[in-house]
């Protein structure tokens, strides 16, 4: 008989080929919103390796085999996890629902948890209670390494965010997000190994659905992800968000507007050569809570990035779009040898405080997250933001003055970790360079 266990409640799970985890609620579409199972392949900490190692509906396979999703119902989800195929980096399987689109799981009648082996035998069963959950996201259980076998311990954590917080927790960045679609893609065939440590962290799509910000206490979502990226902040009465001049695409009419310097003439020169704009949007919900839309002046991406007081961020050249009340951002001045060569300018913006910011991208954005000790080169021309703690030097990009040019890899830049480096995929001077004999005349 399956054993019943409460929140935090473990069992030892029988030596097995497979085990089987289903995931069932109801109704199908609580409170009218979709929900999905997920799960995080996790190293010791805590953490994912790679995002490879988050299976999902649009990628639900893990590129070892060793955990896969099916759909076995409109509220029925399968999780496979075969012991064998993990690699021994992965210590711990966490398994989570989550409910798109906003709104709590307390909308939810019932939520189960089903637990079997191999040959099919029901070992363990786990239903959390729903009543009064304001949670969008949960952490249902865990399947993890104990000794030399496997325990399932039951959980029900939960993320009132959503998939944002919770995929952050695991050390996943939506931030970086791929296209919104309602019907998901076919995943694309994967080929590297389960617990490769590789710091690259691109992003799983979110669906555009409304995400919360904890460091802001506001939500927000990002439409149309790819080429033509569209940011969506909801504001309640009283708030403030700051943007470049050019940035609002619609607002409702409760907000008003407010066009400044922001720090005076010097600030404003200072973001001019920074590549951003003389002036900054004030956009405050003065005559009650309203919505307003942003949108980077080319085509490209946006980020949405949580900053927090023990660590700014410095923001490349164009790459500034919007801020939340609680974050400045203000102008930096590099040393003589960055400014003529790193292709940021003498000023650079750095952003500080506690917030949202957003970024925009020519092409799409990737995340890169480096370990203490560890180093990444990256070409100055695709640089978006950077911890404002890493340390980054300028070298040639191939050893000696003729092989530098001729390769097209003339000054690149070192960066050491610990540390996050958002990137892009294509640069302005390359898609100029491009464009120039295709233009007539």
């Amino acid at each position: 008989m399956a054993t019943e266990l409460q929140p935090g409640g473990n069992l030892r799970l029988p030596a097995t080929t497979e085990i089987v985890v289903d995931v069932l609620w109801e109704p199908e579409k609580p409170g009218g919103k979709d929900v999905d199972a997920s799960a995080f392949l996790l190293q010791t900490g805590g953490r994912v390796g790679t995002d490879d190692d988050f299976v999902f509906y649009n990628s639900p396979r893990s590129p070892c085999g060793g955990v896969a999703l099916s759909e076995v119902a409109g509220a029925h989800r399968r999780l496979r996890i075969v012991p064998g195929a993990l690699s021994t980096q992965v210590s711990k399987v966490a398994v989570c629902l989550t409910l798109y689109g906003g709104g709590p799981f307390a909308q939810a009648s019932r939520i189960e948890v089903r637990v079997r082996d191999a040959a099919g035998v029901e070992v363990a069963r786990f239903s959390p209670p729903t009543g009064g959950m304001q949670e969008a996201a949960l952490i249902l259980c865990e399947v993890y390494r104990h000794q030399d076998g496997w325990k399932f311990r039951a959980v029900a954590q939960g993320f009132a965010g959503g998939l944002g917080p919770l995929a952050s927790h695991f050390g996943v960045d939506i931030g970086t997000d791929q296209p919104t679609t309602e019907v998901p893609p076919q995943p694309q065939p994967q080929s590297r190994a389960c617990g490769n440590t590789a710091s690259a962290a691109g992003a799983p799509p979110n669906r555009g659905e409304t995400l919360r910000s904890a460091a802001a206490g506001l939500d927000y979502a990002i439409l149309y992800r790819g080429a033509f990226a569209l940011a969506r902040v909801d504001l309640p009465q009283g708030q403030q968000i700051k943007a470049q001049s050019d940035a609002m695409v619609a607002m409702s009419p409760t907000l008003a507007v407010d066009s400044t310097t922001q720090g005076g003439l010097l600030s404003g020169l200072s973001r001019l050569v920074s590549g951003e704009s003389f002036f900054l949007q004030t956009l405050t919900a003065a005559r009650g809570a309203g919505s307003v839309y942003f949108a980077p002046a080319a085509p490209g991406d946006i980020a949405a990035v949580e900053v927090q007081p023990a660590e700014g961020l410095v923001i490349a050249r164009g790459a500034f779009l919007a801020c939340s009340q609680g974050v400045e951002v203000s102008s930096k001045m590099q040393n003589i040898a960055k400014g003529l060569f790193s292709g940021e300018g003498f000023f650079i913006l750095k952003a500080i405080g506690q917030g949202l910011l957003f970024l925009e991208s020519f092409g799409a954005i990737h995340t890169l997250r480096l370990g203490p000790g560890e180093q990444k080169i990256i070409d100055n021309g695709h640089l978006v933001a950077w911890s404002a703690s890493m340390q980054y030097g300028l070298e040639l990009g191939n050893p000696g003055l003729v092989a530098a040019f001729t390769s097209g890899e003339n000054i690149v830049c070192r960066f050491h970790g610990p540390g996050t480096v958002l990137i892009q995929s294509r640069q302005p001077s390359q898609f100029g360079r491009w464009l120039s004999p295709l233009l007539p005349g």
